[in-house]
């Protein structure tokens, strides 16, 4: 079995079972209508040559050793995102988009966009939508603070959130705008103020999910 050059990771290689794209189908079809049979059977050689390669599904797809690093990484760290795939891994951005499109294609990754920033996990319905929504909250170190308080406390107004967590209510009130727009936090008025408390819809996977980043030394996304 010959080896070829590299592209994108994946080794080319002359298999004995090839599998012919449709359009090289259809040349082949067309010439046979304008040579003779010893040329028919080149064509069909040199088809079969060009059309060689490993078809890539779930049972193989972890065979690629760049593309395995890609799996690892959203395994091991739900909800990263673009950019950081490619910063951690060392693979330059064409290299990482082409192998999550693949993993995403054979269904072992899943992305969910969550502000505008595309977020990645493991597939095999490991998580849910809301399970999703506050893995990615709960990576940036800000918001992870805000809703571990608000979590601790059940109800707290803005203005306490503000004190305790060491940043300005103006701050906090564009934080709290986004967490209730994500749906994880609610609002309630209390008189002329709103209190705030984790939604129940979301309560038992914040819960779920807090112990895990709380043990992270380094916050993983920077915004």
């Amino acid at each position: 079995m010959n080896q070829g050059a590299s592209v994108a990771g994946e080794e080319v290689q002359e298999l004995e079972v090839k599998t012919i794209p449709y359009w090289m189908l259809l040349l082949m079809l067309g010439i046979t209508q304008v040579t003779s049979v010893p040329e028919v059977f080149f064509t069909l050689k040199l088809v079969s040559l060009l059309g060689g390669y490993k078809r890539t599904s779930q049972s193989n797809i972890l065979d690629n050793m760049n593309r395995e690093k890609l799996y690892d990484l959203i395994q091991s760290s739900p909800g990263a995102y673009f950019n950081e795939i490619v910063k951690r891994t060392g693979l330059n951005r064409g290299t990482v988009r082409y192998h999550v499109d693949l993993l995403e294609a054979e269904h072992m990754i899943v992305c969910h966009k969550v502000k505008g920033k595309m977020r990645y996990f493991q597939n095999s319905s490991t998580y849910d939508e809301k399970d999703m929504t506050v893995i990615a909250a709960l990576r940036n170190d800000m918001t992870r603070q805000i809703i571990l308080e608000i979590f601790n406390s059940e109800r707290i107004n803005n203005e306490t959130l503000a004190k305790t967590i060491g940043i300005s209510t103006s701050s906090m009130s564009w934080h709290m705008k986004r967490l209730v727009e994500l749906g994880i936090v609610r609002a309630d008025k209390d008189g002329r103020y709103a209190t705030y408390s984790i939604d129940p819809d979301y309560s038992d996977s914040v819960e779920g999910f807090l112990h895990l980043h709380l043990e992270q030394t380094e916050s993983p996304d920077k915004e």
